[in-house]
């Protein structure tokens, strides 16, 4: 196509074939032949298979700068357009893997025992409370049964209240 000066078929032909290497060959041919128009033409019509490097090189070396301007502007457009979508996409991956990250970090522990766990005292983390021996059967209120101490009669749950008389040493009303 090019030896019949049929430029534009030669442009469509080096396009449909998707080779990279055929376009830019056709480029160097009209920058030896210094012409401009069909330069700038094919730079758009060969516009995915030509590297924006040899274009850019070659426009700059042949003084035809102004013609590869528009393709130049469209190739800055869309590397913008790409960069700003990865951005995105990145900050929205950090975003999401902090937001992972600070809610592993957000941990309460959950010191409630389950009222159905056999030998656990509900509400208090299995902690034993006075001296109360360990692995004693609870009563229906969750509470170890503990036996009462000789000449006094204990009935009821355990109480955490202070009962008088508990306070040894200290005389009533003198606080």
């Amino acid at each position: 196509s090019k030896q019949d000066k049929m430029y534009k078929d030669a442009m469509e032909t080096a396009f449909e074939s998707g080779n990279a290497e055929l376009a830019e060959s056709l480029l160097r041919y009209f920058v030896d032949s210094e012409m401009k128009e069909c330069f700038a033409a094919c730079l758009y019509t060969c516009y995915d298979l030509v590297r924006p490097d040899v274009g850019l090189e070659l426009a700059w070396r042949a003084g035809m700068m102004d013609f590869a301007m528009p393709y130049l502007i469209q190739v800055l457009r869309e590397y913008t357009g790409r960069i700003d979508a990865l951005d995105k996409k990145t900050q929205k991956k950090e975003e999401a893997e902090e937001k992972e990250k600070s809610a592993s970090n957000d941990f309460v522990p959950d010191y409630m025992v389950n009222p159905m766990m056999p030998g656990g005292l509900t509400g208090f983390g299995n902690l034993a409370i006075g001296n109360a021996p360990m692995n004693m059967p609870p009563q229906g209120n969750g509470f170890p049964q503990q036996q009462a101490a000789p000449g006094m009669m204990q009935q009821g749950p355990p109480t955490m209240m202070m009962q008088p008389g508990m306070m040894g040493g200290m005389a009533p009303g003198r606080y």
